[in-house]
């Protein structure tokens, strides 16, 4: 039996997630993002610290490593801040990426928003059909509900997702191998 040893074998390959990190290093003010976050969170009175952390550009430029360490530094910055509304978090994430990161995210955010809207709306829709129309009250309740779900944009959608779907937004940063 002939064995056949890839082409690839013993060469000097990056390997997609290394088993050691390596070292980052920002050369400039300009790629990072800083904010300040309250020491205590839930005391808007509480010692204000400055967090500076690397603005995260996709592309072939960042390793997986990277991705995954920015996806923990966020989450660190939005702890700090207090922050557990998706819409800020997404609009947040819109300043804390650039290039192809930022226009990943965007671009999924709007793939992934369009069938929450449409699932959104259809649900509020479909009360207003069911509605008898005896109670003018409830009737404009759910006319204005209607209203409402027509008129979300894409952040808000995402916000009524938990933001979970934000993260989902950035995976397409992350190597299929991984």
């Amino acid at each position: 039996m002939k064995v056949f040893v890839s082409k690839d074998f013993g060469t000097n390959r990056k390997a997609i997630l290394p088993l050691v990190p390596e070292p980052t290093t920002v050369l400039k003010k300009e790629d990072l993002a800083q904010v300040n976050l309250l020491s205590n969170p839930t005391d808007p009175n509480s010692t204000k610290v400055k967090f500076a952390f690397k603005i995260l550009k996709g592309g072939n430029g960042e390793a997986a490593r990277d991705v995954i360490q920015w996806f923990m530094t966020v989450e660190r910055a939005f702890a700090g801040l207090n922050s557990n509304n998706g819409q800020l978090r997404c609009q947040m994430i819109q300043q804390f990426a650039a290039g192809s990161a930022l226009s990943g995210f965007n671009h999924n955010a709007q793939v992934l928003a369009a069938p929450a809207r449409a699932a959104l709306t259809a649900t509020a829709q479909a009360a207003v059909n069911a509605d008898d129309g005896t109670n003018t009250a409830r009737r404009n309740g759910l006319t204005a509900q209607l209203a409402a779900m027509q008129a979300l944009t894409n952040e808000s959608v995402l916000a009524q997702n938990g933001g979970l779907a934000i993260i989902t937004t950035m995976t397409v940063l992350l190597p299929n191998k991984i």
